[in-house]
């Protein structure tokens, strides 16, 4: 892989890039998602030759991604939940109390009585509009990276150091957004398959927070090299 190519695996101004349509896009609305619209105007790039753009990614973007995983793993974990509910009756067991002998029934667990309830499309929709966006930006961002429309704004060797975590994220980026392709299919109307939608909300939710540890890493060598950071964006201003 090309050092062009490296460059455009560091996708991270993905939903950052646009918060402010991320937000009135999604169905969910949380403090998380508003505090990060706000940050949507901040994101600067800068054009070169032949339609090439430098990207100035900061510790503040990095952080504004957080928060974006953050509201997509919401809205997945809300979307498994809601197909995996299922009846259940309460498991007791009984204990004596007092010299009397008096016995009562302690609930000690739970356990299933029927298969899962049908999935409210109403929750359904609801829980799509809140991780679709963010995972659409997701992809988009990572490809225009990929395609070389965009670049990172960091010194070579600084690349070169993040070259595992941006090709992690790439790999990453590409499993969730398959699988949100999927799931789009067959979540279009009811009856829905509830195995199915769990197996891969499941896959989503897994890769998110790989996708987030993925993004610790780099903000991790990111703040370890900002001065030269700094220095190198102030001698190609």
């Amino acid at each position: 892989m090309s050092k062009h190519l490296l460059l455009s695996i560091a996708f991270l101004q993905i939903s950052t890039c646009n918060q402010a349509a991320l937000s009135q896009s999604s169905s969910i609305s949380t403090p998380e998602q508003q505090s990060s619209s706000t940050t949507s105007s901040s994101t600067t790039s800068k054009p070169l030759k032949g339609g090439v753009q430098k990207v100035d990614l900061s510790l503040e973007k990095l952080r504004d991604v957080g928060v974006d995983l953050k509201s997509a793993l919401k809205a997945t974990r809300s979307l498994y939940d809601e197909v995996t509910i299922q009846p259940v009756r309460i498991i007791t067991q009984p204990n004596v109390v007092g010299n009397s002998g008096t016995i009562i029934n302690i609930p000690i667990g739970t356990e299933p009585v029927g298969p899962p309830q049908p999935a409210r499309k109403a929750r359904v929709d609801l829980a799509i509009g809140g991780m679709k966006p963010v995972i659409d930006l997701l992809k988009k961002n990572a490809d225009e990276f990929i395609s070389g429309e965009k670049q990172l704004d960091f010194p070579e060797d600084v690349i070169e150091k993040l070259q595992p975590q941006l090709q992690e994220w790439v790999k990453t980026v590409n499993i969730i957004a398959s699988d949100q392709s999927e799931l789009e299919q067959i979540t279009k109307a009811p009856p829905y398959n509830n195995g199915a939608i769990a197996q891969l909300t499941d896959s989503i939710e897994k890769n998110i927070k790989d996708l987030d540890k993925t993004r610790s890493a780099i903000y991790k060598v990111i703040r370890k090299e900002g001065k030269r950071i700094s220095a190198h964006r102030a001698q190609n201003q």
